[in-house]
């Protein structure tokens, strides 16, 4: 009976937007239960990782989409160091701005430029987690890096390209 429970709830990371929100639709749908955190209902990524974490046990999949600064690198290590010998699957949104063919060099933000940074950083480290998770019996780690996608965060940048819709990185 636990494994079914575990089967079908799922958890995201910044849910009520965007790419995030179409992955909580599409698995809804698909009548999972999705436990959902964002800053919309009181969950704050860099701030409040304890009680992200608490929430996460019977989660047989978990989506780390919002971006909060080192939030989503954090979140990722602690789920590695509480889940690693779980069966969990885990996927991390991140973003082309993460590689250097990804950025956009018109845009010289410090946001922009720390956004990248972080992106970076995050790739760097999943890249590293997927060679250690090749036992059997371990937790996988996906890096999801869709090209171009309709979002608020890319108002504004690569306008020259077609865009993805939210939904089409969800399914």
């Amino acid at each position: 009976m636990r494994t079914e429970k575990i089967k079908n709830k799922i958890a995201i990371v910044g849910h009520t937007k965007g790419i995030g929100k179409a992955i909580s639709d599409l698995y809804k749908k698909k009548n999972y239960t999705v436990v959902g955190f964002s800053r919309s209902n009181g969950f704050d990524l860099e701030k409040q990782q304890n009680e992200i974490l608490e929430q996460l046990d019977d989660c047989r999949l978990i989506v780390i989409n919002a971006y909060a600064k080192k939030g989503q690198l954090e979140l990722l290590k602690r789920i590695y160091g509480k889940y690693l010998y779980s069966n969990k699957k885990v996927a991390v949104i991140t973003s082309t701005s993460g590689t250097s063919a990804g950025q956009d060099s018109e845009h010289t933000t410090k946001t922009y430029i720390e956004y990248c940074k972080m992106k970076k950083q995050l790739i760097g480290y999943i890249s590293e987690l997927q060679q250690e998770l090749l036992q059997p019996g371990t937790m996988s780690v996906h890096d999801i890096c869709p090209d171009t996608v309709r979002t608020e965060m890319s108002k504004g940048l690569w306008e020259d390209y077609p865009k993805l819709r939210s939904s089409d990185v969800a399914s």
